[in-house]
């Protein structure tokens, strides 16, 4: 049975989120353990905050089993607000 060329293929895709609330040291390790936890999530990167500022995390995606409001939402529930950065 040959598949059809319309069928969607997955690509793999990469979003920076500002999170919020990350400014310990402990934040950033909980933020990217979380946001690896979600189905389809291959990296995470998540730089630390300082006192003025957001963290931010880079994740890369396989866009047929993840998308951005699933991220947001996961690091939210953590308690880490997320958005994505401009």
């Amino acid at each position: 049975m040959a598949l059809s060329p319309l069928v969607a293929q997955a690509a793999e895709k990469t979003v920076v989120l500002n999170v919020d609330n990350g400014t310990c040291e402990l934040c950033a390790p909980i933020v990217k353990k979380t946001l690896s936890r979600v189905k389809g999530v291959t990296a995470v990167q998540v730089k630390e905050a300082n006192a003025n500022a957001s963290a931010v995390a880079t994740v890369t995606f396989d866009d047929a089993t993840a998308d951005v409001p699933t991220l947001i939402a996961a690091a939210t529930n953590a308690g880490y607000p997320a958005h994505v950065k401009n």
